[in-house]
């Protein structure tokens, strides 16, 4: 599944955005911000380095970064400062995580920016689509809306999203935003339920997810997961 289309930037997205504004930027505030660590890369990243060190991470997401675990993200192809900001999030304890907080405690900072220079620069493989129908009502919800007052998720998801005014107006940095495109389904949906309960805090994606209905949510899974 390809991942062209034209994403529409409608008044109610605007509306929805301006309404979002206010949680983004109680969500900004702070060195790592509710949950969401700071995502600039201060220090230039050794891919060679990052490979070296991702042989102690491939157990679980694979040597590429494209686990076959579908409980355990795919790294390959995520963007730099996300990458970045959630390991140093896992390391400072911002990010919850009983796997993923020791692990990263062992990592330098510079270390960290190796890691993430090395899996960003890896292409991910997206999985196989299973359910055609699921997979088109997630596009649908994807390009149009999935929640209640929420944004289409496409707004700050897609590639078109880092020049979109949308971003502008709810205060979120593109680079705080991951890429969906490729993930585990198994995975996004795990997510996005930690998200909606609140375990995995962001004053964002919190108030978005809780919107999204259980069936829509698996819907949205399926269909970023196959996407290329």
């Amino acid at each position: 599944m390809r991942r062209s289309f034209v994403v529409p930037l409608c008044v109610a997205a605007a509306v929805a955005a301006a309404s979002l504004a206010p949680a983004a930027a109680q969500m900004m505030g702070g060195p790592y911000g509710g949950g969401r660590a700071a995502t600039t890369v201060a220090l230039p990243g050794n891919a060679a380095h990052g490979r070296q060190l991702a042989t102690t991470c491939a157990a679980c997401h694979g040597a590429d970064g494209n686990s076959t675990d579908p409980q355990y993200p795919k790294l390959a192809g995520q963007k730099l400062g996300y990458l970045y900001a959630q390991l140093l999030g896992f390391k400072v304890k911002a990010r919850p995580s009983p796997v993923m907080q020791p692990m990263a405690a062992m990592l330098s900072d510079q270390d960290i920016a190796d890691l993430a220079r090395f899996y960003s620069a890896q292409p991910v493989k997206p999985d196989p689509v299973k359910d055609a129908a699921l997979a088109e009502t997630g596009k649908r919800l994807f390009i149009n809306a999935s929640g209640r007052g929420a944004p289409p998720c496409a707004m700050c998801h897609s590639p078109a999203a880092a020049s979109s005014p949308m971003m502008g107006m709810m205060g979120v940095n593109p680079a705080d935003v991951p890429d969906l495109y490729g993930q585990h389904a198994a995975y996004l949906v795990d997510q996005m339920n930690k998200y909606a309960s609140g375990a995995r805090p962001d004053g964002v994606m919190n108030q978005i997810a809780a919107g999204v209905s259980e069936a829509d949510r698996k819907a949205l899974a399926e269909y970023l997961a196959g996407v290329r």
